[in-house]
């Protein structure tokens, strides 16, 4: 049996919790998202984010789980840079992910 460690949504999940915290993560999935996520192969991941922008699927394609959690991080500061309150920032990134 593969742990939720070994597969890649679960890679991405545990980066992206180690790098923001719970607020990234709950921004951006719903609870039963979170849970297909942590249990998800690349090929699954990916369709987690299929409304994400190109370059976050390309990532979420043929890059390691944790270069994509950096991404969506970065993407989350670059929002922050610009003044954003928390909300605005969870809307933006919300955008990159659809339901």
């Amino acid at each position: 049996m593969t742990s939720d460690s070994d597969t890649f949504g679960g890679r991405l999940y545990a980066e992206l919790r180690r790098l923001t915290g719970y607020n990234l993560i709950t921004g951006m999935l719903d609870y039963q998202a979170i849970q297909q996520l942590k249990v998800a192969d690349r090929e699954d991941a990916t369709k987690l984010f299929h409304g994400s922008g190109v370059e976050a699927i390309q990532l979420l394609k043929t890059a390691e789980p944790e270069e994509v959690a950096q991404y969506f991080v970065a993407k989350a500061e670059e929002v922050n840079v610009h003044g954003a309150s928390l909300g605005e920032i969870i809307l933006a990134l919300s955008s990159l992910v659809s339901e």
